[in-house]
């Protein structure tokens, strides 16, 4: 299966606050592209672009991210992440974020990461009586939830709950 995300943002109002989340969850040899553009062009806006991409087998992931900030956008603050947890060395994660300043007085920055389970987190678990499979799938919504915490609707942040969840459990 293949995906592709293209989100655009283009933050024009004066001391707007944008935020952009976003969470894959790959397996089975299934390739997720996500592409991310936030154009600041207005004064004090903030911008908090976080994208979190769980890999399971030989699936691969991409994120593609910009931050631009015009020269009328002074005082912009924006943030960029993309965090990648590989549950297997089959996996793949290719990151690329970006920074484009033509503004003096900006504080921004960007940045990607890339690693298995922590394995002193998943012995703590362990040690506490949960199976392997338990104490990583614990972990693994640690993780992702990250990205859905800041959902205020019940129900939405319960559907992507009730995802999560589900691909967990098609792991086995």
């Amino acid at each position: 299966m293949l995906s592709r995300h293209q989100i655009y943002m283009h933050v024009a109002g004066e001391t707007v606050n944008a935020v952009v989340n976003g969470a894959t969850m790959l397996g089975h040899g299934q390739l997720a592209d996500s592409t991310l553009l936030a154009d600041h062009a207005a004064v004090g806006g903030i911008g908090r672009e976080m994208f979190k991409t769980v890999i399971d087998g030989d699936s691969t992931g991409v994120f593609q991210g910009k931050i631009i900030v015009r020269q009328a956008a002074q005082k912009t603050d924006g943030k960029m992440k993309s965090d990648c947890l590989l549950l297997t060395d089959d996996g793949q994660m290719m990151n690329k974020p970006e920074l484009e300043i033509f503004a003096d007085d900006v504080a921004c920055g960007h940045g990607a990461t890339c690693g298995a389970p922590d394995e002193d987190l998943l012995f703590y678990l362990m040690a506490r009586g949960l199976p392997k499979p338990v104490a990583e799938s614990l972990l693994v919504q640690a993780f992702v939830g990250e990205a859905i915490e800041s959902v205020t609707h019940e129900g939405a942040r319960a559907a992507l709950i009730g995802e999560i969840e589900a691909w967990l459990a098609s792991r086995g």
